[in-house]
């Protein structure tokens, strides 16, 4: 009988400590997963949710995620229409981002670079609101390149760094936000 006790008392300890090991594991495979993720595979994985993105200490981009591409995210309103195109590499911090992910083989969304995305912007003539990191201009997008942009600045009245009418160059770098008026 007692010879039992200790057999049992030592198989509840080896399994106790199978269980840890398991455990310790799997931790160390979900971290080395996380590891892996790009902020990218994380707004893959918001699609359809609302967030906010910061884009330094005083611009701010609300919206539903609606399309996500290696370099870019748009964000729609609640009726599903577009209303900005990010670069990633303008995103500062992002408020309401969940924790699951999507990644990009694993998803159906966009190939596309943001050239061809403001191409598309530009092909439907919307007036749009370009954030820079030398300020803001108004107006349709003319022409995009591989690594910049023209846009006709609009007169609107608001406060921008290029009043009036003028034909403007914008790189990529500093692109931070291109919102649909």
């Amino acid at each position: 009988m007692r010879f039992e006790r200790i057999f049992e008392d030592l198989e509840g300890q080896f399994a106790h400590h199978q269980q840890e090991e398991v455990r310790a594991v799997s931790e160390d495979l979900t971290r080395a997963e996380q590891a892996q993720l790009t902020l990218a595979d994380r707004l893959r994985g918001a699609e359809g949710h609302g967030l906010t993105l910061h884009l330094g200490a005083a611009l701010r981009v609300s919206g539903m995620v609606q399309e996500v591409g290696a370099e870019w995210v748009a964000l729609a309103t609640r009726g599903g229409a577009r209303s900005a195109v990010v670069p990633l590499t303008a995103v500062v911090m992002v408020e309401g981002l969940p924790s699951r992910a999507r990644l990009a083989e694993d998803s159906l969304g966009s190939p596309l670079g943001i050239g061809s995305v403001l191409r598309e912007i530009s092909r439907d003539r919307n007036v749009v609101r370009l954030e820079t990191s030398g300020g803001s201009v108004i107006g349709r997008i003319a022409a995009v390149g591989a690594d910049a942009l023209d846009i006709r600045s609009l007169p609107t009245g608001e406060s921008t760094t290029v009043p009036g009418s003028a034909r403007i160059t914008v790189t990529f770098s500093a692109l931070q936000a291109v919102q649909l008026r």
